[in-house]
This record gives structure tokens, C-alpha cells and sequence, in this order.
């Protein structure tokens, strides 16, 4: 009798293991680690180049984009976006959907010109991009869209 209660011990025992490594497993899968980076980049187009800055802060499944940029061919040409977003992850892969974005006062490019050079999230509310997000070695983030690295987003902390 001892002998099949140390059976079924070890059985449950087993169990149980299995499937804490389950959960963890899809909570890993799911589970998105707070981050804070910042990019400058330029953006060539055959009509137009594009200096832009972006700074993300996501935190568990939501986040805030700030855009900041402006135009080769118009100086004066000023984008200033502030984009609040929803956040979910299958494994690398990022889904991102525009909650509200905010267009500041000094922002003099529209929407109907940034739409040939930037995705509809960027610029409207209730839309959707999806980004590969690579956390590399040096705590830096590699954002890919489509196929192609795009950018390398720069960490920063976390503020408490």
C-alpha cells in the first residue's frame, strides 16, 4: 500500500511539474517585458526624405509612441504625433493597434501626405501594425517590419 501511494506522490508530483512548465511556457509566449528606447532615423523615399525620431514606452499591454520629425524638401514642415496603443505578442511577433492618436499644434504635415510614407497607425486611431521586436544582447530593441530590420531602438530605464 505505501508502495503505490509513493507511486501516485510521484505521479502528482510529476504533474504538477508538467504543468508549471506548460504555464510558463504560454505566459513566455504571451508576456510582454516593460521597455523603454528611442530611435533617430532617415527615411529615403524617391520623392522625399524623412527625419524622424520615435520614443516608445510600453509597459505590460499597452503603449505610448511619440513621433517627432520633419521634411528635406520643406524645413518648415514639422510632424509632432503622440500615439497611445494596445499591445499584444505571440512570441516575436508584435501586434500593435492604435488606441488615440494625438496630433500636437505644431504638427503642419497632413495626414492624407503622411499616409504615402508612413503605416496607417502612425496616423489614425483604431489601426494596426505588426512588428517583430528583438531584444538583443546589449538591452537594445531591432524592430523589423515585414522582412527587413528596420530599426534599432535604444534602451533607456525604466522610471519606478
Amino acid at each position: 500500500m505505501a508502495r503505490y501511494r509513493k507511486m501516485l506522490f510521484a505521479l502528482c508530483l510529476s504533474l504538477l511539474m508538467v504543468a508549471v512548465v506548460v504555464g510558463y511556457y504560454f505566459w513566455h509566449r504571451h508576456y510582454i517585458q516593460p521597455f523603454l528606447c528611442q530611435v533617430s532615423f532617415i527615411e529615403h523615399h524617391s520623392d522625399e526624405t524623412l527625419y524622424l525620431w520615435l520614443n516608445y514606452t510600453v509597459d505590460g499591454d499597452t503603449g505610448m509612441l511619440s513621433i517627432n520629425g520633419r521634411l528635406k524638401s520643406d524645413p518648415t514642415k514639422t510632424i509632432d504625433r503622440k500615439i497611445f496603443f494596445q499591445v499584444e505578442r505571440t512570441d516575436r511577433i508584435y501586434h500593435l493597434k492604435s488606441v488615440r492618436n494625438m496630433k500636437f499644434p505644431d504638427d503642419n504635415v497632413s495626414d492624407s501626405w503622411l499616409e504615402k510614407y508612413v503605416p496607417l497607425f502612425f496616423i489614425y486611431s483604431d489601426e494596426s501594425v505588426y512588428t517583430r521586436i528583438k531584444k538583443q544582447d546589449n538591452h537594445n530593441y531591432l524592430f523589423i517590419f515585414g522582412t527587413l530590420p528596420t530599426y534599432v531602438c535604444h534602451a533607456s530605464k525604466m522610471e519606478s
